[in-house]
């Protein structure tokens, strides 16, 4: 996660869970406000917006 004047965006290697289904996976890469997560049981790569916020689809995973 980076934090700078604009906001706070995901980083490539976060592990992240899509809010709606409780799915995981890691950032792979972040282009023009879109971030490209590799999902851990499938290997599918799936599209969200690059910004953490309430709205967002993924939430960052804390590591333990």
């Amino acid at each position: 996660m980076e934090t700078t004047i604009d906001g706070t965006f995901f980083q490539e290697e976060d592990h992240v869970r899509v809010k709606s289904t409780g799915e995981t996976g890691r950032v792979n890469a972040i282009a023009g406000g879109v971030v490209y997560v590799l999902m851990d049981t499938t290997n599918e790569s799936r599209l969200f917006a690059a910004y953490i916020d309430e709205d967002a689809a993924i939430e960052l995973v804390k590591a333990e």
